[in-house]
This record gives structure tokens, C-alpha cells and sequence, in this order.
């Protein structure tokens, strides 16, 4: 059957093989625990739950929303942003609500990038970055981050042939997947970069509400002229364990706001309201409380447990500082895919492979840390006795 020369041409989806993996095995009979996807195994706050079984019985919320999200969504955005991050917001230019941040992620490269544009992609990261520039027909330019550069761009090694034709930037830190944060000094200079060189950045703050050791992850927009050059992306997925209900949203420079929104409403209509009166229970009820602290008590554990494990085999894995990902190398005796086929053909646990985040990723899998923590343990401990034996 004939299929566009992009479709054809498209890499492989990292979480798509991962969900084939998945049902075999379980189609095979095994028990899978799945550190591969990120998909929060806790239950969302039992009040957005609440709100969400209210509002889907008032009629008015069965029909369409605006393309840009509720005028109280945008505006409990927009307080949280002030009372969060200290950032101003203007709830009605500067707030897009977004089907999953996803979504945004890809959509940006279509508001923004064409024929022989540039992409600047950190590598590894999440794949939606490269597949829209992609699908907007832009060249990719991709940025190693490796531990020795602290897993941020080198932005002064980009060829002037590059940045000529450079229009978007995409950063993310917390990072995706190594978990690494980034410093005051590179935002700043993220930023003046941008500037010097005409282009926008795309900033995933995902995991701004997931940081470990009491470290606290900033806004993008927090600094100086942010506003200027770029966006910031949220979503309740990970941090209030909602991802099923594909709720996030975008806000920063009233122009890419602008755009997002345009592209947007020739693809969807507007989120279903009950969900963004959910949304709004979560960002001025739940926030406050503990239940955020407990998120990142549950990770930090699980993080804890998986450190403790590798240094008693004396295996190297860097500490993350947020986000809920381990970044593990593997024994040099197989690739990746190799690898993490291994572990879900004879252990029955599921990890993505790091070459779905990029070619420097070969050599490393990606193992989420939202499962229940005593799968989590039995997860670890197969990844410990799989490297014992092949290194």
C-alpha cells in the first residue's frame, strides 16, 4: 500500500516498538514490568477525579471549547505561573492549552519550520522534538550532550552554515532522559544565543515539579528576555499522574502562542472542559498540598534503591537531579535494542533502548522509574544480575 515518501522515511517510534514488545511478551505469558514508558503507575488526586465525575454531568461541558482552552483554565495557569515561578502571564495572549504536550512539541516545528530550516536538537532527548522537524520538512541539527559537557548543548561548536539557516532551539530540563538540570548561566546564555541568531526556543519543563534532594527546578520564562525569544511547555502527566487525560499546555511569546493556536485549530477543536476544570483542581487545590512532595518522596526512593544497587556491583550511573528516569550504560557485548530485548524476552522487563533518543543514546537504555516500587526492586535487580553477566 502506497504511503507518503515522509511517512516511508519516518524513524522507527521508540514507544511504539516498546508497546509491540510489550503485548508479546504478555501475549507469551510473562509478567512485564515496564520501565520503558513513562506512565505513572499512582492515581491522579482523588479531587481532580471528583471534579472531572461533576463536570462530565453538566451539559454545557459536552460541547466546543475554544481552540486555546476556557477562559478559567488559561486564568489558573496563569496564577499558578505567578505564584509558582514569579512570572507575570497574560492569561488571554499568552496561555495555549494543549492535547499533551506532545502535541505542542510537534506542532511548534510546523508553525515555525519549512524547507532547508534547521531544528538544533539535543541528543538525546525526546523523540517529538526531531519527528515534527521532520514532518516539517526542516534539517536536523543535533547537539551531544554527554556527561562531560554536564549533558548541555555546546552551543558555541554550531557551524555559522548552521545557524544561518537555525529557527528553533528545543531545551529540556529537567532533562529527558538523563535527568540532568541545567545551570542559571546556560538559560542566560541559551538566550542571548537565541537572540544573536534570530531564532526561537521551544523550553519542555515536564518535570519541573519532579526534582529530587530538594533541588527546585526554575521556569524558563523566570529569566530575563525568555519571553522574548520563547515558550514553555507543562503537562499534568507526570507530575499529577494524569497522562491518559492528555492535558497540557504552553505559554510565553504571544506571537508562537499565537501559531500554536492557529495550527492547533486546523487539526483539533478544543480540549474537552471537564478535563481543564480538572486541570484547574490540580493547579489551585492540589498544588498546595503534599501531595506533589509525595511524587517526588516515591521517586527519590526508587532512585535511591536503583543507585545503591549499581555502586554494589560498581556499575557507573549518573545521579539524576530530576525528572523520573535512570540514564544506565550497558556491557559493550550488544547494542541497546539488543540488550533491552534480552531483558524483556528473559526477565519480562521492559526498557526503552537509547538510540530512540538519539545516536549518541547507543551504548545506554532508558529505564522509567514510575511502575510500583516493588516491581520497581525486581526491576532493578534483573537489570543488575543481566549486566553482572555480560560485562
Amino acid at each position: 500500500m502506497f504511503k507518503s515518501t515522509k511517512i516511508e522515511y519516518l524513524p522507527p517510534n521508540v514507544f511504539r516498538r516498546l508497546e509491540e514488545r510489550k503485548n508479546k511478551a504478555r501475549q507469551d505469558g510473562k509478567y512485564v514490568i515496564d520501565c520503558g514508558t513513562a506512565n505513572p503507575s499512582g492515581a491522579p488526586p482523588a479531587e481532580v477525579v471528583r471534579t472531572l465525575q461533576k463536570a462530565v454531568e453538566v451539559t454545557e461541558n459536552s460541547h466546543y471549547a475554544p481552540s486555546h482552552g476556557t477562559r478559567e483554565f488559561r486564568e489558573a495557569i496563569a496564577n499558578w505561573y505567578r505564584v509558582r515561578f514569579d512570572v507575570e502571564i497574560d492569561s488571554e495572549s499568552e496561555v495555549h492549552t494543549l492535547l499533551g504536550s506532545k502535541e505542542g512539541l510537534f506542532n511548534i516545528s510546523l508553525a515555525y519550520l519549512g524547507h532547508r530550516d534547521v531544528a538544533l536538537i539535543p541528543d538525546p532527548s525526546f523523540p517529538t522534538y526531531h519527528d515534527g522537524a521532520y514532518m516539517a520538512g526542516a534539517d536536523i541539527y543535533r547537539l551531544p550532550l554527554r556527561k562531560e559537557n554536564g549533558y548541555l548543548p555546546d552551543l558555541d561548536s554550531i557551524p555559522q552554515f548552521i545557524l544561518k539557516r537555525s529557527r528553533i532551539l528545543f531545551l529540556n530540563y529537567p532533562h529527558n532522559p538523563t535527568g540532568a538540570m541545567a545551570p542559571p548561566e546556560f538559560i542566560k546564555e541559551a538566550i542571548a544565543f537565541a537572540k544573536e541568531h534570530k531564532m526561537i526556543i521551544c523550553y519542555d519543563n515536564a518535570f519541573s515539579e519532579l526534582t529530587f534532594d530538594g533541588k527546585i527546578a526554575p521556569s524558563f520564562l523566570e529569566y530575563a528576555g525568555a519571553k522574548d525569544v520563547g515558550i514553555e511547555l507543562f503537562t499534568f502527566s507526570k507530575a499529577f499522574n494524569m497522562s491518559g487525560w492528555r492535558l497540557a499546555f504552553a505559554v510565553g511569546n504571544r506571537h508562537l502562542i499565537g501559531s500554536l493556536i492557529e495550527c492547533h485549530a486546523e487539526a483539533h477543536t478544543g480540549m474537552f472542559p471537564a478535563i481543564q476544570l480538572a486541570g484547574i483542581t490540580a493547579l489551585k487545590d492540589v498544588w498546595p498540598t503534599g501531595f506533589l512532595a509525595e511524587q517526588r518522596k516515591d521517586y527519590q526512593r526508587k532512585r535511591d534503591y536503583a543507585l545503591h544497587k549499581f555502586a554494589q556491583i560498581n556499575w557507573p550511573v549518573d545521579k539524576p537531579a530530576g525528572a523520573i528516569y535512570l540514564w544506565v550504560p550497558i556491557p559493550k557485548r550488544m547494542t541497546c535494542e539488543e540488550f533491552a530485548e534480552m531483558l524483556t524476552e528473559k526477565y519480562g522487563l521492559l526498557v526503552a533502548p537509547g538510540i530512540g533518543f538519539g545516536d549518541t543514546g547507543e551504548g545506554f537504555i532508558r529505564m522509567s522509574m514510575t511502575c510500583k516500587y516493588d516491581d520497581f526492586e525486581r526491576a532493578v535487580d534483573y537489570l543488575c544480575e543481566a549486566i553482572q553477566t555480560l560485562r
